[in-house]
């Protein structure tokens, strides 16, 4: 079963897109830190529905998203085109990211690493967006750790994600640490307003890799790392119990 499908509108609805937000907020700051030229070009990697892409083009970059879901990609467009924005949007494969013009920045927030389930994908994807920057472009972006997924989502069986009057979801979590995969069934109930209530169901696998797996793939992609960060806005240093982390990296 494809994933963000139908839940593409269930995830619009939610506080999922707020995080978007916040990495638009927090990432003029890192790009100051680590003395990066702003505003330029940018490739927001699994742009999912829009909300970093077009945030960022707020702040003056020329912003193309690409990513995998029909269904998200229709909502990016949505909102780019409400808040009178130009953004490139396109459905690719990050494992096979193919781009015309190089870009000084590309990011990729979120889970969306996360969904890369063997080493092989992973150094796939970091060469495509090797590829896809000018020499010396940066690259960002964040994932869960195995402490997160393995801990951090396992404290509750099931739990409400959303509860709305045309709109209920819950998950229910797991983890294979044979496989170390972890799982998060998603249903959600959703009904126009008046009308009949409808179920969704969806199966979400995540992996999280360890630094050394994630810093060996970096180097076969041609990045050097210029910093880990247990916390993007404060920029402090990776923990043990730290349920995600950042990378900065730059092409070689």
């Amino acid at each position: 079963m494809p994933v963000y499908k139908r839940f593409a509108v269930v995830y619009a609805q939610g506080d999922y897109p707020s995080y978007s937000k916040q990495m638009a907020e927090y990432l003029p700051n890192v790009l100051e830190h680590f003395h990066v030229p702003a505003p330029g070009t940018l490739l927001d990697v699994a742009c999912g529905e829009g909300s970093f892409a077009v945030q960022m083009a707020h702040q003056g970059w020329k912003v193309t998203g690409i990513d995998f879901s029909s269904d998200m990609l229709e909502i990016a467009r949505q909102h780019a085109e409400e808040a009178g924005l130009k953004v490139k949007f396109a459905r690719q494969d990050m494992r096979r990211i193919k781009v015309a013009a190089p870009f000084d920045l590309a990011t990729c927030w979120y889970d969306a690493l996360n969904y890369i389930l063997e080493v092989d994908d992973l150094t796939q994807v970091f060469s495509g967006v090797n590829r896809a920057l000018k020499p010396g472009g940066w690259f960002i972006f964040d994932m869960n750790t195995v402490y997160g997924l393995a801990v951090g989502w396992q404290r509750q069986n099931c739990y409400i994600q959303q509860d709305k009057e045309n709109l209920v979801e819950f998950h229910r979590p797991s983890y294979d640490f044979e496989r170390q995969i972890a799982t998060v069934h998603i249903t959600a109930f959703m009904r126009e307003p008046g009308g009949p209530w409808e179920r969704m169901d969806e199966d979400h696998h995540e992996r999280a890799f360890s630094l050394e797996v994630i810093q060996n793939c970096l180097k076969k992609a041609g990045f050097d790392v210029k910093g880990c960060f247990g916390s993007i806005r404060e920029l402090t240093p990776l923990r043990t119990d730290s349920g995600r982390l950042w990378y900065v990296t730059q092409k070689h």
